[in-house]
């Protein structure tokens, strides 16, 4: 069998894919491993593929049909148990709880800082506190292409959302080994906290506990664009270095090889739960006790059986785990390496053949990294040859020393203080590597485009091993990118957006063939004063969180142009991210609206990116193949608030719209009064639907076939006002609102086109 396990792999994968239901073109193409199982000719083969085939499709029904819950959404009490520590960021608490068989997120907001305190010494593994409060579903993604949290908790085998009110009477009853191992790897974040210098404790963490929660968003995403994120967690290389270690160590304290390999059977376990069981870790220490086991008891298993017969076992006993994105990454860029064995022999030299291995982990990498973040990084095939050798060979011994000689200070001084050093060494040539040239954005491809480039990749590899000239192997490969690119870059299709960002604003105009990319506003989260413990390390903010992924996943890089209509929070709060994140050519304002502070804050990100900014008004417009864009207010040079809105008439896809910002009635009359005779397809009800915006007089005048409210859920409020809903129907206007609706998108080409909404 040796040789053969990765077969009977990928028929098991097969068979989860159909078993979980799985999109047909993943299946199909999964199950394409069977021609080349059949053209073997080889019937025990035939037979194990065909029996652990059987497995995985069992066990994808299992999941699917195992996935029920007799709990139901409303108010409830009821003890939970906590399965590890919760996350604790402020005064927000979130973690699993488990009541009998099922599961929930549940969250809980502490309500002074005693009880904040309180919770920290007493939530741990095995914690049963009784909570009360409400259950709600997860929310589904609400704009096209995004993250699905619902789907994410469904592979987690979590249905439902504990929002507790209240938790009490809580007590740890006796740990188990799990539990107690648990403990110990946070006694041991904890230690990393209290003492290895600030800047370092997060890179301390990463790489002795596999722990990532700490890092800077800034500084995470920093080496996301590098390509070389993986070096902050732990790794099959760290995990083989500790090996070798503890078995280099078992033997110098006298044990026989045998012996040693026996203790190394157990230590490998108990190192996978000190670094937080992730899907990485599990899968190279499974790997090593397989590879030593085979060692001892003179199995012809391989590397690559290993591999295989981890991946077999990890999705026989949970299916859903083929969605998690550390899985995939882990066994695909395993699968690669190992794959492509022979082709790395060729290379010599340390640097050639350091080369070749970052190529190889990059197009491994490159369908997973492009789904999932829309991106992947070009400067990683140069940067990992700087990054690895330093994380590898000096910063994971170095935070190892500094951790273990914890109890003289001595020692621990000089081995923190070089490790902090080369940290910062390490932002700072990160910082010099970085630029828009180190991240190809690809946008979110459909799946015909991951499986063209899956294909295309394997055949470039095999294609290099045969001996063909680089340039024909990898020929494929660029012309299937080229071929998504020129899809993302140039659609043929043009569409409109109303982007789902709660309480506020922002809209997508982006033309066919790319021939302009307008935003209109970037929504925001308005923040209120806060004691120091109730901050967040980590607050959502729906320019980062939101606008910045949406535009992403549509294989969006420029903005042609940013207007911001008017200086609120919940319209310009996320502008910041955007500038940061893309490339703005110019940003529109109204006149004087630079006048307020959060607008200054807004203009001096656009300052220090050379941005020009322009204040419009009334009569400034611009056009193109695609439409004619007019603004229609403000009409003067004072700011005054919602009624200076810049608003937009825009004239494309074959309708007329209107987007008015937070225009009110006052600036609605003066609008009406100026532009009489224009004709409306499309309204963007101003101010979220307030009562005081979209009056009879604007509708009576324009006589808009369609209503737009971007609108928060469960808005404090009230928005939309009654009145306005009332008023908008009572004259025939079709309404869409995205607290109901989520994202609204309009989807045309030259003069016809469709609404949908993602909401069903």
């Amino acid at each position: 069998m040796k040789g053969n396990w990765l077969f009977a792999a990928l028929a098991t994968l097969s068979g989860i894919l159909i078993g979980l239901h799985a999109p047909l073109l993943l299946v199909l193409s999964a199950h394409l491993v069977w021609i080349r199982i059949f053209l073997a000719r080889n019937r025990p083969l035939l037979l194990l593929s065909a029996v652990f085939y059987g497995l995985g499709f069992l066990s994808g029904t299992f999941q699917t049909v195992a996935y029920d819950t007799k709990f139901h959404a409303g108010s409830a009490r009821m003890p939970v148990r906590f399965s590890d520590y919760p996350r604790i960021d402020g005064n927000a608490i979130k973690g699993k709880a488990e009541t009998g068989k099922e599961t929930f997120m549940l969250t809980y907001y502490a309500g002074n800082e005693a009880e904040l305190e309180s919770l920290k010494q007493t939530l741990s593994p095995g914690t049963v506190c009784m909570a009360q409060g409400e259950l709600e579903a997860p929310e589904p993604n609400r704009n096209p292409s995004t993250f699905n949290y619902r789907t994410y908790l469904a592979h987690q085998h979590i249905r439902w959302i504990l929002k507790a009110d209240r938790l009490s009477a809580c007590n740890s009853p006796p740990q188990h080994l799990l539990g107690f191992l648990k403990k110990i790897r946070h006694h041991f974040l904890l230690q990393i906290q209290k003492t290895f210098p600030e800047k370092s404790v997060p890179y301390a963490e990463a790489l002795l506990f596999g722990e990532q929660t700490d890092f800077d968003d800034d500084v995470y995403q920093l080496y996301q664009r590098l390509g070389v994120v993986h070096l902050l967690a732990i790794s099959g290389l760290h995990v083989q270095l500790v090996a070798g270690f503890c078995y280099y160590l078992f033997i110098r304290l006298g044990m026989t090889r045998e012996r040693a390999a026996v203790c190394l059977l157990g230590v490998m376990p108990v190192y996978a739960v000190l670094c937080g069981m992730n899907p990485p870790v599990v899968r190279s220490a499974a790997m090593t006790m397989l590879l030593v086991l085979a060692g001892q008891k003179k199995l012809p298993i391989g590397p690559l059986d290993a591999l295989s017969i981890c991946f077999i076992l990890y999705g026989l006993k949970n299916a859903n785990i083929v969605y998690n994105i550390g899985f995939q990454l882990s066994f695909a860029v395993c699968a690669a390496l190992l794959l492509s064995g022979p082709l790395l022999e060729r290379f010599r030299g340390p640097l050639q053949k350091g080369l070749a291995i970052s190529f190889i982990s990059q197009l491994a990498a490159l369908p997973i990294l492009s789904y999932s973040f829309y991106a992947f990084s070009i400067a990683g095939l140069v940067a990992n040859l700087f990054y690895v050798p330093l994380y590898t060979y000096v910063l994971l011994p170095l935070a190892a020393l500094a951790f273990v000689s914890e109890w003289a200070p001595p020692l621990f001084s000089i081995f923190a203080t070089c490790f902090d050093g080369l940290v910062t060494l390490s932002e700072k040539t990160g910082e010099a590597f970085d630029g828009r040239w180190s991240t190809l954005v690809t946008g979110r491809p459909p799946y015909w485009g991951l499986i063209l480039m899956t294909g295309a990749g394997f055949y470039g590899l095999v294609a290099m091993e045969n001996g063909k000239k680089t340039i024909r192997a990898v020929l494929p490969l660029f012309s299937v990118l080229l071929l998504l690119l020129a899809a993302n870059r140039y659609p043929l299709f043009g569409k409109i957006t109303f982007i789902d960002v709660g309480q506020g604003d922002s809209i997508l105009i982006r033309l066919p063939l790319s021939r302009g990319t307008y935003l209109i506003d970037t929504g925001g989260t308005v923040q209120f004063p806060e004691p120091a413990w109730k901050k967040r390390e980590h607050p959502f903010e729906t320019g980062k969180d939101i606008v910045v992924p949406f535009l992403k996943s549509q294989g969006i890089t420029t903005i042609d142009k940013l207007i911001l209509t008017h200086s609120d929070e919940d319209h310009i709060g996320g502008a910041t991210a955007v500038i940061t994140s893309l490339r703005v050519k110019e940003i529109d304002i109204s006149p004087h609206s630079w006048e307020k502070p959060l607008m200054q804050k807004v203009l001096a990100c656009a300052r220090q990116k050379k941005i020009p900014v322009y204040e419009m008004k009334s009569g400034n417009g611009w056009q193109n193949k695609s439409g004619v864009f007019q603004y229609l207010s403000p009409f003067d040079e004072t700011y005054e608030g919602n009624n200076d809105s810049l608003v937009l008439y825009a004239k494309t896809g074959g309708k007329t719209w209107l987007f008015t910002g937070d225009l009110e009635q006052e600036g609605e009359e003066k609008l009406v009064a100026a532009y009489p005779d224009i004709h409306i397809d499309v309204l963007k009800a101003g101010h979220h639907g307030s009562k005081t915006s979209t009056s009879e007089t604007l509708i009576q005048k324009y006589h808009p076939r369609i209503a737009v409210i971007s609108v928060g859920k469960h808005n404090r409020f009230g928005h939309p006002s009654p009145e306005v809903v009332k008023r908008l129907s009572e004259n025939g206007v079709f309404i869409f609102r995205t607290d109901e609706d989520g994202a609204v998108q309009y989807r045309f080409f030259k003069e016809k086109g469709t609404f949908s909404t993602v909401l069903p």
